[in-house]
C-alpha cells in the first residue's frame, strides 16, 4: 500500500509540473504573438508628399497606417517627434507602443529636388551671353553659392527672369525662378560681377638656366584677369628658344626678365672668328671677352695677332668678324 502510495504520488506531481509546463508555453506564444504584432518606431522616415501619415512614423501596423498625423516638414527640412510627442500618438490610437527612454525619437525628412549652384551658374552665364557678353569669363556671386530646395518629384531647373547687366563695371543682378518661368514656385534675386578670364603661358617642366625651352616645355592656362601683373609673360612666343636666367619652376606664373637668349658664347671660352671680305673667307682662333646669344654683338681678341674687335655671334661658340 504504501508503494502504490507512491506511485500516485509521483504521477500526481507528473502531471502537475505538465500542467505549468502547458500554462508557461502558452503565455509565452502570447507574448511572442503580442510582440510581433506591436508596432515598432522608425529612426528615420523619409517622406514625399505635404503629410505625415502614422505609417511613416511606425512600423508593423495593421490598421490607420494611412491617418494623417500633421504637416510634413518643407521641402529637404528635417522634424524631429521626440518621446513625449510619440507617447501621446501612440496612447490616442491605441497603439501596443510606448518609449522606453525619453530620448526616443523619430526623425521625419521631406524628400526634394535640389537645384544646385551649378545650374544657377549656368543660366547666369547663359543669360550673360544674349546680353552679348563674349569671351571667357567666370561668374562670381555675392551672396555665395547659393541653391534652391522644390518639392520632390520637380524638374531640377532654374531660368533667368530678368537681368541687368553694367558692362563698364562687370556687375550684374538677376531674379532666378525654378523650376520655369512658366511654373515659378521659387524666386531668388542675386547680384555679382563678371570674372573675365585670360589665357597665360606656364612652365610645364622645371627647367635650369641652360635649358632650351621647346613647344612641348609650355602651356596655356586660364586666370582671372585681375590677376595679371604689369610684368607678367602673357604670349608662348616669348618664350619659346629661350633659357632661364635661373630655375624657373612648373606651373608657376612667369615674370619678363626671367629668361634670355641661350648664350653660345661665353665670356674666357675660346671661339672661332669668321672673317668674309667679298669672295674670301678666313678664319682664326679668338677667345670671348663677353658672353653672347645669338645676333649678339661681343668683344673678342684674335689670339694670333692679339687684336681685340667686335664680332656677331652666329651659332655656338662662333662669331662672325664685323
Amino acid at each position: 500500500m504504501k508503494r502504490l502510495f507512491w506511485t500516485n504520488k509521483s504521477y500526481t506531481l507528473r502531471l502537475t509540473f505538465l500542467f505549468i509546463g502547458l500554462v508557461i508555453m502558452t503565455f509565452t506564444t502570447i507574448f511572442i504573438t503580442q510582440s510581433s504584432q506591436a508596432a515598432n518606431l522608425k529612426a528615420l522616415s523619409i517622406v514625399t508628399d505635404n503629410t505625415i501619415k502614422l505609417g511613416d512614423i511606425f512600423d508593423n501596423l495593421h490598421d490607420n497606417a494611412d491617418y494623417v498625423i500633421g504637416a510634413a516638414p518643407a521641402p529637404g527640412t528635417d522634424m524631429t517627434l521626440n518621446a513625449r510627442t510619440l507617447y501621446r500618438i501612440a496612447v490616442a490610437l491605441d497603439l501596443s507602443w510606448r518609449p522606453n527612454t525619453m530620448a526616443e525619437q523619430v526623425i521625419i525628412r521631406r524628400e526634394a529636388a535640389i537645384v544646385t549652384y551649378n545650374s544657377i551658374e549656368s543660366s547666369l552665364r547663359k543669360s550673360l551671353k544674349e546680353k552679348g557678353l563674349s569671351g571667357a569669363f567666370e561668374v562670381k556671386l555675392n551672396n555665395g553659392k547659393p541653391s534652391l530646395t522644390l518639392p520632390n518629384d520637380t524638374p531640377e531647373t532654374v531660368e533667368v527672369l530678368a537681368m541687368t547687366y553694367d558692362r563698364s563695371n562687370d556687375l550684374f543682378n538677376a531674379t532666378l525662378v525654378a523650376p520655369s518661368i512658366e511654373n515659378p514656385l521659387k524666386k531668388m534675386s542675386v547680384t555679382g560681377i563678371v570674372d573675365r578670364q585670360v589665357m597665360v603661358p606656364i612652365l610645364s617642366n622645371t627647367l635650369q638656366n641652360g635649358d632650351i625651352i621647346g613647344a612641348n616645355d609650355v602651356e596655356m592656362v586660364e586666370i582671372s584677369q585681375h590677376d595679371v601683373q604689369n610684368n607678367m609673360i602673357m604670349d608662348a612666343d616669348d618664350l619659346i628658344g629661350m633659357t632661364p636666367r635661373r630655375v624657373a619652376y612648373a606651373g608657376k606664373y612667369l615674370q619678363k626678365g626671367g629668361f634670355q637668349k641661350p648664350q653660345l658664347v661665353e665670356r674666357g671660352e675660346a671661339v672661332f672668328i669668321t672673317y668674309t671680305r667679298g669672295p674670301l673667307v678666313l678664319t682664326a682662333k679668338g677667345k670671348a671677352l663677353q658672353s653672347g646669344a645669338k645676333g649678339d654683338i661681343v668683344r673678342v681678341t684674335n689670339i694670333n695677332s692679339s687684336r681685340t674687335i667686335d664680332a656677331t655671334v652666329n651659332g655656338t661658340n662662333q662669331v662672325l668678324a664685323n
